[in-house]
């Protein structure tokens, strides 16, 4: 037994002590012409919006707007027509304000070089939700950190939160633009248990000043948006940590073989200061 207990002592000792070396990837810098559609048709009456780009060619590269689509959206028998806003390329807008329906199938048709791409979704209720949790952790400076993106972080459905952030007009922002004043914060429950989730690699912590103030947004999430979700936290914020997975395809439900997800949620927004 003694024995046992020492081998595995030393397996961690030589887990913890690993070298690490740099090592350059080589990217195809040549990117794929695959469109990428992102959409979420809400319950808000409003003008909605849906962005296509290109695959780019390295993570952090620019991304290559679609120009020259034509896009349109169907619901409950109408069709919503999109323009392209001319000041921000490829972000297409529809012409006039409409309202998802919950229970009710939402379908995204685009057009682009002879090609048709689409994909349907289907709008669920969202819950009610609390506010988020927050804890003073430097009494000095009254700074703040997010324990959870609810009170309770419990829903009846899969669901993403939003959290906008902005302490720009407060005295302890010190940048003339505001803009590092300023945060989003996505938290997801999926309903699943992933083991590359529960060890996920540290992320940067957010801490803000009292008197921030906060725009809460809860999405509703499908059982294919909740899918197209974890596939693609498991491709980016959940590797690097102890136990990844083999790396996949992240899920789409976009046709004509585009990538992406085109969705439908009902959304909950409130607003509040953080004192």
């Amino acid at each position: 037994m003694k024995t046992s207990v020492k081998l595995i002592c030393i397996a961690l000792m030589f887990m913890l002590c690993a070298c690490e070396k740099a090592f350059d990837w080589q990217y195809n810098e040549q990117p794929a012409n695959i469109p990428v559609v992102e959409g979420i048709i809400t319950n808000e009456n409003m003008k909605q919006v849906v962005v296509l780009s290109y695959v780019r060619s390295q993570p952090n590269a620019p991304a290559i707007p679609v120009t020259d689509a034509t896009v349109n959206v169907s619901l409950a028998g109408n069709t919503y027509n999109f323009v392209q806003d001319t000041a921000n390329p490829g972000t297409y807008i529809s012409e006039q304000a409409f309202i998802g329906v919950v229970n009710t199938p939402v379908t995204f048709n685009a057009n682009l070089d002879g090609v048709r791409y689409t994909a349907t979704d289907n709008m669920i209720p969202v819950s009610n939700t609390q506010r988020a949790n927050f804890k003073l952790v430097d009494t000095n400076d009254s700074l703040y950190e997010i324990v959870s993106p609810a009170s309770t972080f419990n829903s009846t459905e899969p669901a993403m939160w939003v959290l906008d952030i902005d302490w720009s007009f407060l005295p302890a922002c010190t940048d003339s633009t505001g803009a590092t004043c300023k945060a989003k914060v996505y938290y997801y429950d999926l309903k699943t248990l992933d083991v590359s989730e529960v060890f996920a690699p540290d992320s940067q912590i957010l801490r803000f000043p009292k008197g921030a103030s906060v725009l809460q947004t809860k999405y509703s999430l499908s059982p294919e948006h909740a899918e197209f979700r974890r596939s693609l936290l498991l491709e980016t914020v959940w590797r690097g940590g102890l136990f990844d997975v083999s790396p996949g395809t992240v899920y789409t439900n976009i046709s004509g073989g585009a990538l992406g997800f085109f969705g439908a949620s009902s959304v909950i927004k409130r607003t509040y200061t953080v004192q």
